[in-house]
């Protein structure tokens, strides 16, 4: 069955919002062990419009979450999320594409969670002005198994699909 351009652009929409719903429930959630950590719920849907669509279409959805996300829970909050989200991002799309069944978009994940969290230290401290080196290890840990238990929640949910799909 093929499916319609409004039919991909409600799910697109629908991810969208699934993600700034996710985003907003965890905003409200206290932070991992580590401080200012956290799972990155909203970048299950933002993962599975990569997978499911094409990469312009699944940064429009990233885009829209970052300016919805905005208006929902302050501006200043772009200075850190952009950079990292969009850094992160571009990444999951290179490794997909590059190492297409030879990575699993748990270690995808995994890689872009580290990453995100490297590039938010990274604005924080020049921002700040402050030396930051020694919270990497911390962050980088934490992002990788954040990404992770997203990259699960990713794998199960295409997994599903393709069950149901096949059915």
């Amino acid at each position: 069955m093929a499916v319609t351009k409004g039919k991909k652009t409600a799910m697109i929409a629908l991810l969208t919002g699934l993600s700034l719903i996710a985003f907003t429930i965890e905003s409200l959630l206290p932070s991992l062990p580590v401080p200012g950590a956290k799972l990155g719920l909203a970048n299950i849907f933002i993962m599975l419009c990569l997978i499911w669509y094409s990469m312009p279409e699944a940064l429009i959805a990233l885009i829209a979450k970052f300016i919805l996300s905005a208006v929902f829970g302050g501006f200043s909050q772009l200075l850190y999320s952009v950079p990292a989200g969009l850094t992160s991002f571009f990444v999951s799309w290179l490794l997909i594409r590059l190492f297409s069944g030879k990575l699993s978009v748990i270690a995808v994940c995994a890689l872009s969670g580290a990453i995100h969290n490297i590039i938010q230290l990274s604005v924080f401290g020049l921002v700040t002005r402050s030396y930051v080196a020694y919270y990497a290890p911390y962050l980088i840990i934490a992002g990788a198994v954040a990404g992770a238990v997203t990259g699960g929640a990713v794998y199960l949910t295409v997994k599903r699909q393709l069950a149901i799909r096949n059915s």
